[in-house]
């Protein structure tokens, strides 16, 4: 079965340039191996930006939301003009930044039903959230990913303390933070608090585009996070089912 794989985001769904840290893929590689995912967004410009594409507007990093539904459609629109072969499923997996989930899938039903003509309205589609982003996964299975992590685990109990002391739920860190409509995101960023709680007392500061994707794929244990997290849950048993239903 192949999956086009759609994530808004950057740095953690990405991963590192260098290496072999290959960011969102390599988790649902992991704990999906019957199905083959290919990432369409994010994607990285490998040319200098005086030679990038003219639209490579719809490449750049960090789009949630409006701007990343329309990037969504406009890659569908490529697929569909050049004639690629369909997909069997898309997977839409984007950081909910404290918006409302209900709206945020609609506006991607949508977009996926406009694009291509309508080419793609009866592909099967998975819509996931992370909420507010990824990092609540990590926080969430927090004894096996930062507490076991040779940078942290020295002082993975004065990091938990200090994120707790600023907000931070670990049995439900989905619900970090609210929605602050003048930054049109979350008030504060789980991930800066993170990366604020590393550098307390370590000599090492989390890194978004090191430290998550390697704890997604090398530690995280899904078991734990959808009991954690609702909206991780919702989306991992779509794909659970997608694969019985083969």
């Amino acid at each position: 079965m192949v999956i086009w794989l759609f994530a808004g985001g950057g740095e953690s769904e990405l991963g590192e340039r260098e290496g072999e840290i290959r960011g969102i893929v390599h988790f649902f590689e992991k704990h999906f191996p019957d199905f083959t995912f290919h990432r369409i967004t994010p994607v990285r410009n490998k040319r200098p930006p005086i030679r990038v594409k003219p639209n490579a507007v719809n490449d750049v990093l960090g789009k949630t939301g409006k701007d990343f539904s329309k990037q969504i459609k406009a890659k569908l629109d490529d697929k569909f003009k050049y004639q690629s072969p369909l997909p069997d499923a898309i997977l839409i997996l984007d950081d909910l930044d404290c918006s409302c989930n209900v709206e945020r899938k609609s506006l991607f039903d949508d977009t996926v039903n406009q694009a291509g003509n309508g080419a793609f309205k009866k592909i099967r589609r998975i819509v996931g959230f992370a909420a507010p982003e990824l990092e609540a996964w990590v926080v969430a299975d927090w004894e096996n990913t930062v507490a076991k992590h040779i940078d942290f685990r020295e002082n993975d109990k004065a990091m938990q303390h200090w994120l707790s002391n600023n907000g931070v739920f670990f049995d439900t860190p989905e619900t970090f933070s609210f929605y602050d409509k003048s930054k049109n995101s979350c008030h504060a960023k789980l991930s800066d608090l993170l990366i604020e709680s590393s550098i307390q007392k370590n000599q090492i500061a989390y890194s978004k585009a090191k430290h998550t994707p390697f704890l997604l794929h090398d530690s995280l244990k899904p078991e734990v996070v959808v009991k954690r997290c609702p909206l991780f849950r919702d989306f991992f048993n779509q794909l659970q089912n997608l694969n019985q239903s083969q």
